[in-house]
């Protein structure tokens, strides 16, 4: 009987030692993801704003032909 007391009771401390482990091993995990999360949210406005000045750039680069091209087809006389 004292033999299979002490069984239980090393089996309840490996059971509690990898409870722990596997709780500090979530906690890790859970942690790195979220600290990701807030990087990625980051980069992603960074390269949002990039790809918005790169459109605002071309569309004011264009802007004048196509503003003509317009006042072209527009005030062109067909028959």
């Amino acid at each position: 009987m004292a033999r299979l007391r002490q069984a239980k009771e090393e089996a309840d401390k490996e059971i509690a030692e990898f409870r722990a482990h596997m709780e500090a091993e979530f906690q890790r995990k859970l942690t790195e993801s979220s600290g990701d999360s807030g990087a990625n949210v980051k980069r992603l406005e960074h390269e949002t704003e990039a790809k918005i000045g790169h459109l605002k750039t071309e569309a004011s680069r264009i802007s004048h032909d196509v503003v003509q091209m317009l006042l072209k087809h527009v005030t062109a006389v067909k028959n």
